[in-house]
């Protein structure tokens, strides 16, 4: 029996052993409080757990309970849970981390519980009864990993002696304690951001849209944009099963991932091929890191365990335009739930491609009818252009009088010296597309049949303003100096687009006038001109003769 009694007694000394070792909690004090009555059941000490974020829910498992005899007796092992500590009398023995760790994964058949309690401050202060609890953080957000902890509510006597076993009589002082744990948690989450590109023509570097926090930028086709990944992995301990941990992206069909860019380092450096699996195709790449070195990565500190990925994508023929954005998104998908078989949690960022069309829809949707734009026409002697207006119920269209077709101008990118060719259709419109923003010059390069080419030079720049999450917020296209077309669009909470705006429309009409009309080979016209030569041959040699006699 004396046997029995010592093990029993050693239970709570044990259980405090073990939080020394685990790595799931950190006991920074002691809370204590003098009773004046007899211990009892109904004796409680204030547990305290501090680092939370607001609206974490923190849930308090009893996994060793007090017994009271006409005072307090000893310390048991909840016999609840399906986990064995407990030696062939029934009585708990030492309990080890290994055993702690099994508990908090089999919560559902631990049934004396309180809570899940919501933290409205950086701690929850909970009063529980005298035994050892398991505490089980669930978070708030996503993107934090808590491990599990064990708080304790015990006896001492006036010097500060643990009370483990035996009964404490009437006369004799005590003391509750509780402990205040700090939680071990690790945050994970996803950062995505263009950190530049080079342009398609000389392959030299472009300027990405300053205003656009890295999230957004615009580019023109063959263009190709860098990207890169920045996140965390976090800290597991043993109470996580099956870790899975996988970073990803999958670009919209406008976006070519240049497979060979792929380049993975955690903590600046390359990540040996055996950490990790990759999947990758023309549009998508997925890196899922293998459990082993999860499992290592877990006893680094947070700068050994910060992970990068960059890549590069080109902007194909495919590209939507104007505000439609060519969508890349990347995500991580990641255990943060202790257990075997947790739904592993998700985090997206996306950013935001954008190319322009001048003559082309402004959602960039060719499939819908959509209003489209027009900034340059062209038209023949007595065109006239009367632009579009804004009416209640959309645009009125802009209306043409003597249109030109088939008039041939180039559009060059002062810049990058890329050309695009385009013939102007039966309402005189001309359409260029895949355009990024910049300053290009328009020239007419083939006249229509009948018309004399106009040699001017037109400028033309386009500019852009994104909205801080990357979306583009607005585009201007100006001719000329001074004709000046402004798209603005709004936005729903998901970064889709909600409406378009025409703040401002100015089309630029470009006239042809006719050649002289000529006469046709062998017609009157011809005999005419002949005549007319011949006559003054004749002249020529009569004056030529009379001017020598004279002389």
């Amino acid at each position: 029996m004396r046997k029995t009694w010592e093990k029993l007694s050693a239970i709570l000394l044990a259980v405090i052993l073990v939080l020394t070792m685990m790595m799931s909690v950190y006991a920074e004090g002691v809370t204590v409080k003098k009773l004046d009555t007899v211990p009892s059941a109904t004796d409680t000490g204030a547990v305290e757990i501090s680092g939370l974020t607001v609206g974490d829910q923190v849930t308090f498992y009893q996994i060793v309970k007090a017994n009271y005899e006409n005072g307090f007796k000893d310390y048991e092992a909840v016999k609840d849970s399906t986990i064995d500590i407990f030696n062939e009398d029934g009585n708990a023995i030492y309990p080890t981390a290994e055993e702690i760790s099994a508990l908090a994964l089999d919560t559902e058949n631990l049934t004396t519980s309180v809570g899940p309690i919501t933290a409205t401050t950086d701690k929850v202060t909970q009063e529980l009864a005298a035994g050892e609890w398991l505490v089980i953080v669930t978070p708030k957000e996503a993107t934090t990993i808590y491990n599990p902890m064990v708080a304790s509510v015990y006896y001492t006597n006036d010097d500060g002696q643990a009370i483990t076993s035996g009964k404490v009589g009437v006369n004799e002082s005590y003391i509750i304690n509780s402990t205040t744990s700090y939680v071990k948690k690790s945050t994970t989450d996803l950062d995505k951001v263009i950190t530049g590109g080079k342009d398609g023509e000389k392959g030299e570097a472009r300027t990405i849209a300053p205003d656009a926090n890295g999230k957004g930028d615009d580019l023109a086709i063959g263009d190709t944009v860098d990207f890169k990944l920045s996140t965390t992995v976090p800290s597991y301990s043993e109470e996580y099963k099956n870790l899975k941990f996988i970073i990803s992206d999958t670009l919209d069909e406008g976006l070519d991932l240049n497979e060979s860019s792929i380049e993975i380092q955690i903590a600046g450096k390359t990540v040996e091929a055996a950490g990790y699996t990759i999947k990758k195709s023309a549009h998508d790449f997925e890196i899922t890191f293998t459990e082993d070195y999860l499992r290592a990565l877990a006893k680094e500190n947070e700068d050994q365990r910060k992970l990068t990925v960059t890549y590069s994508a080109t902007l194909n023929e495919k590209a939507t335009t104007n505000f439609s954005a060519n969508e890349n998104t990347a995500k991580i998908t990641f255990t943060n739930k202790p257990g075997e078989n947790q739904k592993a949690e998700e985090i997206e960022k996306k950013t935001y491609q954008y190319t322009f069309e001048i003559d082309g829809s402004i959602g960039g949707n060719e499939t819908t009818k959509e209003h489209r734009t027009h900034e340059l026409i062209k038209t023949g002697e007595g065109g006239e252009v009367q632009d579009g207006a804004i009416v209640d119920d959309g645009w009125s269209e802009t209306t043409v009088k003597s249109p030109l077709k088939d008039a041939k101008f180039t559009l060059t990118n002062k810049a990058t010296g890329k050309e695009y060719t385009e013939l102007t259709d039966a309402n005189g419109y001309m359409n260029f597309k895949g355009l990024d923003a910049g300053e290009y010059i328009l020239k007419e390069t083939e006249a229509p049949k009948g018309y004399s080419l106009n040699t001017r030079e037109i400028p033309v720049v386009i500019t852009a303003e994104y909205n801080a999450d990357g979306t583009l917020k607005s585009y201007t296209i100006t001719v000329d100096g001074n004709n000046t077309s402004t798209y603005e669009a709004t936005y729903n909470n998901d970064g889709t687009v909600n409406e378009i705006h025409e703040k401002a429309v100015k089309s630029t009409e470009i006239k042809n006038t006719k050649m002289n009309n000529l006469p046709s080979t062998g017609g009157m016209g011809t005999y005419l001109f002949t005549f007319l030569g011949v006559l003054l041959m004749v002249v020529g040699s009569y004056s030529y003769r009379k001017n020598k006699k004279t002389a």
